[in-house]
């Protein structure tokens, strides 16, 4: 316990004489650009732990230093660049530290992080990790600040309850740094945990203390809006059916459509409340009754309503800015994810999607800067495959949808129309995906027989796409994984199972599919932040990463640098790494992040 003067001087000592240290923070909230700081741990060894209390509630507490006399006394040992710096979880660390004036660095290892990249699917709580690498069974966050209503913070936890607790998080830390970094190296995974996902850590972190502005006062007309559009569906649905209901009760759903409408129920899946009435399953009743697409209208608007027009206000901090949590590894793919909010999920293709991404505002004086790579993963497909005809497509800078229809269905690029680009683009993102005809023919006006004539024929033109398809779901049962170009992997031993049914090895097989494209994706759009918030550093730009959304980058810039940054964004992201096609990205400008215009038009027109 750090709770002295003469004790906090020693743990400074063995902090600024150590080679590694391993800390974690104790906060009131698991919001870390809102939690109040309530105390550090440190440990320096894999034996010695160390708690330093500073913001226990009165009762719980009976001594504490000051904070400005401890964060004096540390700062020195957590910025000082030739001592490494290990967390768990180290982006919700910094975030929280950088709000007390600790700038931590370097960030040396996150145990979290390893954990992710070694086994994606598995639960990765340092007490998940204590337990199934150290055998220990660490004491659950719930025996000191309880369970539901009866739940505390942990500032009220008396320090007596909480220093052994915390300080355990340290050493346990510290504990699995060698281990985790002996398994990394085993699995050929250390260059992309140091080459990528480390150098991302203070990045994500940034990111996510950032946060993107938003404009309130749009948002309070937009939700009038739509709750007066919900109300026009709701009594629409009302009248064809003859009858006031619930129409977001699934219960009653049910009631109506089955018992009253007698709607079919072949193919449905059973639910708690009757028959699955999920997207799927609405789709798939369509043109049964001329309540069904406003069902599918109603819940797309409720969805957007209360998901973002109704909450990102209540979320806004004192300056109207929205910060998300990013999950550097979020997804098995190496993707990153966005939580509390997810801001990855608002649609970009509908009307209601870009009004509420107009929402997304530029401070005065600033302007958005949208970068965003052009089907970076038929880029890499046509990488993987090796297939000649997309390979020249994309090399030549045609449009590859329409170079596909002309290939597919033999006639002159120039002369492929509308319906033939449409359905070039369905079967090209779509094989990503593990489409086949049936689907294609439901999202087209084709037959079933013309779907499959049509994928028939892009396979005999394209045999490099049909060639790395199979030999992808080949490798993936031979070998029991797959990787990406850059090394991340993912376990597909699964598919070694004899019981396995044939829809959960279709499954199976089109993740393995997708899987080295996406990954691919990810480990490229992470190198191409890692390099430009590198370069935005070393050129004394001001402008910030504030969002990424899957392939896009947005960042916020003042005016007087947009001549300067457009070129260097492009050149950085086209550049992040180098495929057999060339890399493209669109970049774009605008006041919001819904209306936006080509960056070169807009610095010729200022």
């Amino acid at each position: 316990m750090i709770d002295t003067p003469e004790a906090l001087e020693h743990l400074a000592a063995q902090l600024k004489a150590a080679a590694w240290i391993a800390f974690d923070t104790e906060t009131s909230s698991p919001d870390a650009n809102t939690a109040a700081l309530v105390g550090i741990s440190f440990a320096v060894s894999a034996e010695d732990g160390y708690y330093v209390p500073l913001g226990h509630a009165p009762e719980a507490a009976e001594r504490q230093l000051p904070l400005e006399q401890v964060v004096a006394a540390i700062k020195p040992a957590l910025s000082d660049p030739n001592i490494h710096k290990a967390a768990h979880n180290a982006a919700f660390d910094l975030n929280v530290l950088a709000r007390y004036g600790l700038q931590v660095q370097p960030i040396s290892y996150d145990t979290q992080l390893a954990e992710a990249l070694l086994k994606p699917e598995r639960r990765q709580s340092l007490k998940d990790s204590a337990r199934v690498r150290l055998g220990v069974r660490m004491t659950p966050i719930e025996a000191l600040i309880g369970k539901g209503k009866a739940q505390i913070s942990m500032d009220r936890v008396p320090v007596a309850q909480v220093a052994p607790y915390a300080a355990a998080d340290a050493v346990f830390t510290f504990r699995l740094i060698d281990l985790t970094r002996r398994d990394l190296k085993a699995a050929n995974l250390w260059h992309l945990y140091e080459q990528i996902e480390l150098p991302l850590v203070p990045i994500i972190a940034e990111m996510n203390a950032n946060g993107a502005l938003i404009d309130l006062p749009y948002l309070a007309e937009l939700s009038l809006e739509f709750t007066e559009r919900l109300a026009q569906i709701e009594r629409h649905i009302q009248e064809l059916v003859g009858e006031p209901f619930n129409v977001g009760s699934l219960k009653q759903l049910n009631a109506i459509l089955f018992d009253k409408l007698k709607l079919p129920k072949r193919g449905l899946r059973k639910s708690k409340h009757g028959l699955s009435l999920d997207s799927d399953a609405l789709e798939r009743l369509y043109d049964q009754h001329p309540i069904i697409p406003l069902l599918i209208e109603w819940r797309a608007l409720e969805k957007l309503h209360s998901t973002y027009v109704v909450a990102l206000p209540r979320q806004a901090d004192a300056q109207g800015r929205v910060h998300t949590t990013y999950r550097q590894l979020g997804a098995v793919t190496g993707r990153l994810s966005s939580e509390n909010p997810n801001l990855q999920n608002i649609p970009i293709r509908t009307q209601e999607g870009r009004r509420v991404r107009r929402a997304f505002i530029a401070p005065e004086g600033w302007q958005l800067l949208s970068a965003d790579y052009s089907q970076i993963e038929l880029r890499i497909l046509a990488h993987y495959s090796g297939d000649p005809a997309l390979q020249q497509a994309f090399r030549e800078g045609l449009d590859i949808h329409r170079a596909t229809a002309a290939l597919v269905s033999n006639v002159p690029y120039d002369q492929v129309s509308k319906a033939q680009r449409y359905f070039a683009k369905r079967v090209n993102f779509g094989l990503l995906y593990g489409m086949g005809a049936q689907r294609l023919a439901r999202e087209s006006e084709l037959s079933r027989a013309e779907a499959e004539q049509f994928i028939q024929n892009y396979f005999a033109r394209l045999a490099g796409v049909r060639r790395y398809l199979d030999e992808s779901k080949a490798r993936a049962q031979a070998q029991g994984y797959l990787e990406t170009l850059l090394g991340r992997r993912r376990d597909f031993s699964a598919l070694r199972d004899g019981r396995l049914s044939a829809a959960e090895r279709a499954r199976i097989e089109r993740e393995a599919i997708n899987m080295p494209i996406q990954g691919t994706a990810a480990d490229i759009m992470k190198l191409a932040m890692i390099n430009l918030h590198r370069a935005l550093r070393e050129d004394g730009f001001r402008a910030r990463l504030i969002l990424q959304v899957h392939d896009e980058l947005v960042l916020e810039a003042p005016e007087a640098e947009l001549a300067r940054l457009v070129p260097l964004v492009r050149a950085v992201m086209e550049s992040a790494y180098s495929l057999s096609v060339p890399l493209r990205a669109e970049v774009n400008i605008g006041a919001n992040w819904a209306e936006m215009e080509a960056a070169d038009a807009w610095l010729a027109r200022h």
